[in-house]
């Protein structure tokens, strides 16, 4: 007995330090959130489209880093891959804090942000050692938790130091931040229990998972991967989180708000709110994922957004505004947690890497689609229809992982 509580306190403390490394990044990334374009506007005299430039190459690193760096975790391990990944966003941070020219900032942005994604895939997988089928969602669910607490106090430590101290501190302040992550996983954070579980694997090489998804290694597993309905619609219902994220909430959205008649006052009272029961509905999320099955969060997530969504779109008063952040906050933290379990559940053993780094590269493709394609429709055929749109799709998404994907955790007895 006593053995066994000795192995789970190390096992949950290596859960707690890899928890707080990410929320230090996290918080490093939300500093410098209300300042980075006033820096780079003020500092460089250049336009909105320049603006959105340097803030936007980051989430564009997204893209190109979290294969390989998937690969390599399963390769070499998860601590030097974590560690590297770190450095990276370390030191792009830190050219940006020294930034004297716009093309300098923008260009150590994308190499942050490269850095960032490799560090944020191989957090989930190193999570995912850890975790259990009994316990993977709500252990996964950490790894959001911490991104939305340095998404909650990042913005007003940011504001505080930028409005006191000058532009340029808040972005020398996540540089320090990003440094006292990479300083715990060099010399606090153990590694994961990678290795024991590749040495389990080929005892349970031809087995499957109480889902029925493909577990078969070697020659012909990658596709079968790719092939399957929940690789599929599970990866299009994570694209349409990010897509809303990035693409409506925080760019179609406040030009529709300004339209409507609301300040930048009311409309950062309206991002705020979605935070606080995004971060509850979180937790919740993972309890529901691990007690009830993966797909019992999806439902209500695709209800809770689109009822946000219609919220946003019908609102001519503030509670109006503030009611539609609260649905899409929760809507959020119900679904994103889950597709994150899902991936995790369907790895192919010695593939574990390589599964949840294509996961995390949607992101990269939601960031960039949504922007693009909800601003069009709204160019066109105005605000409102881009919204429908964007509800549409994300209803769609949800519809076919609860139709067309098999369950891949029982309910518990």
């Amino acid at each position: 007995m006593r053995d066994i509580v000795s192995a789970l306190r190390g096992r949950y403390r290596s859960i707690v330090i890899v928890s707080v490394c990410g929320a230090l990044n996290s918080f490093g990334m939300g500093t410098i959130g209300p300042v980075l374009p006033l820096f780079t506007q003020q500092e460089y005299h250049v336009n909105a489209t320049q603006v959105g430039i340097a803030i936007g190459l980051f989430g564009a690193g997204r893209l190109f880093t979290g294969v390989p760096a998937g690969y390599l975790s399963q390769r070499y391990g998860r601590k030097p891959i974590l560690a590297l990944g770190a450095a990276v966003n370390l030191f792009g941070a830190t050219m940006v804090s020294m930034s004297f020219h716009f093309w300098w900032l923008t260009g150590w942005r994308f190499v942050s942000g490269l850095g960032s994604n490799a560090f944020s895939t191989v957090i989930t997988v190193y999570l995912r050692d850890e975790s259990d089928p009994a316990t993977r969602g709500r252990i996964l669910s950490t790894q959001e938790l911490s991104i939305l607490s340095g998404q909650i106090l990042g913005p007003l430590v940011g504001g505080y130091l930028g409005s006191a101290f000058g532009l340029r501190i808040p972005l020398v302040a996540q540089a320090v931040l990003m440094a006292l992550s990479f300083a715990l996983i060099l010399f606090a954070l153990p590694e994961s229990r990678w290795r024991e579980v590749q040495a389990q694997q080929p005892a349970r090489a031809d087995s499957r998972p109480q889902g029925g998804q493909p577990r078969a290694t070697g020659r012909g597993s990658f596709w079968n991967l790719v092939r399957s309905p929940a690789f599929i619609f599970v990866g299009l219902f994570a694209i349409m989180i990010v897509a809303n994220r990035q693409g409506a909430r925080f760019s179609v959205m406040p030009l529709f708000g300004k339209v409507k008649g609301f300040g930048p006052q009311q409309l950062g009272w309206w991002l705020s709110v979605t935070h606080l029961p995004q971060f509850f509905t979180t937790v919740t999320s993972g309890y529901l994922s691990d007690r009830f099955g993966r797909k019992s969060p999806i439902i209500p997530s695709v209800v809770l957004m689109c009822a946000g969504i219609a919220a946003f779109v019908w609102a001519d008063s503030l509670w109006q505004l503030l009611l539609s952040g609260v649905l899409m906050g929760m809507g959020e933290g119900l679904g994103s947690p889950a597709g994150t379990v899902f991936y995790a559940d369907i790895a192919p053993p010695g593939m574990e890497g390589v599964t949840l780094g294509i996961f995390r590269s949607f992101a990269g493709i939601g960031t960039v689609a949504g922007a693009m394609v909800f601003g069009a429709i709204a160019d066109l055929w105005g605000f409102p229809w881009a919204l429908w749109v964007d509800a549409i799709l994300f209803a769609a998404a949800g519809i076919g992982v609860v139709l067309f994907v098999r369950e891949t955790r029982r309910r518990a007895a």
